[in-house]
Formats: structure tokens, C-alpha cells, sequence
């Protein structure tokens, strides 16, 4: 970054997806909680590859490793389908964790139909091309879902919910 003020100046933080919290001294974790990370990308089949990179270091930044496999496919699983709802616009892609779940969520401008069999017909092929995705999500243990975005332009959200399973957690098999 050029600027004319010696480097870190308070009015030139830096800032990116995903900042993880100072942890202060080492060895004290870094709060999962914290994770909220969200981005706009277009409507372009390259964008899940941008996902996937970006989830994975949100994760690892957090410590959330135990969910980087399940939810780096989730969120590349879920722009897909948006994109080939909506090849025109933009894609919103949402990941946080809260109450012990990582929530991945995408946006996209597909508007709603009014006529309820080209409803059905559009909720059948966007779900017929989460099929990999529904599998994954429920081999993890999660939840997932779809319907009207709450946003004010409309559209579609689809989400899942992930929950965390710490590896000193897990029953060794």
C-alpha cells in the first residue's frame, strides 16, 4: 500500500476476509465465534473456485479446521447451483459460526415464480442439482434448505448449517 504516513498508521489498517482476532498471547485460542466472512461475486463458474479458497482460509484462521472439507464443498456446491439458476448476475456468499454451527449461505437474483407449477418445476431442478451437496450435508450432520431471499432486491437463499465436531471430540473409529 503506498501512502505518504509510516507503516501501521491508523487511518491506513488494513483489513481483508477473513481477519482473525489477535489472539493476544500465544497459546490462547482464537474465538470460532468471531468467524463472519461474506462476499459478492459474479455470476461466473470460476466463482466457486474463489469460494472454496476463501472459506478455507476463513477456517483455518479461525480454527475451525474440522469443517474445511465439508463446508470448502458446501459452498462450492452452492454457487454452482446459483449460478446456473442466475448465469447473469451476482452471487452472495455468506459463512459464520454462531451457537456451535458454521452457517454457509448464497444469494442469488433468481426471482420467485408466481405460478405455482413453474415454482415447483424451478424448486425441483435448483434441489436436482444439490444432490452431492444434500448427501454431504447430512453425512455431517447438518441441516440445509432453500426459499425466498430476505434481501430487499428478492431472489433466492439457499443455507446450510454445519456443526462443530473438535476433533477431541470425536469417538476414534
Amino acid at each position: 500500500m503506498l501512502t505518504p504516513y509510516p507503516y501501521p498508521h491508523p487511518y491506513t489498517a488494513a483489513s481483508a476476509c477473513p481477519v482473525a482476532p489477535d489472539p493476544g498471547t500465544a497459546g490462547q485460542a482464537v474465538l470460532a465465534e468471531g468467524l463472519s466472512c461474506s462476499m459478492t461475486l459474479p455470476a461466473s463458474p470460476r466463482s466457486a473456485g474463489i469460494a472454496r479458497q476463501a472459506v478455507r482460509a476463513a477456517l483455518r484462521a479461525y480454527a475451525l479446521d474440522p469443517l474445511e472439507p465439508t463446508a470448502v464443498q458446501a459452498a462450492s456446491e452452492l454457487l454452482g447451483s446459483a449460478w446456473r439458476m442466475d448465469p447473469y448476475g451476482e452471487l452472495y456468499l455468506s459463512v459464520r459460526f454462531r451457537d456451535d454451527e458454521l452457517r454457509v449461505i448464497v444469494y442469488d437474483a433468481h426471482p420467485a415464480h408466481t405460478h405455482p407449477r413453474l415454482a415447483a418445476l424451478c424448486e425441483a431442478r435448483r434441489r436436482s442439482t444439490l444432490r452431492v451437496f444434500s448427501a454431504l450435508v447430512r453425512d455431517h450432520g447438518g441441516n440445509w434448505g432453500l426459499g425466498p431471499s430476505r434481501e430487499p432486491g428478492g431472489g433466492t437463499r439457499t443455507w446450510a448449517t454445519l456443526p462443530h465436531r473438535p476433533l477431541a471430540g470425536r469417538a476414534k473409529a
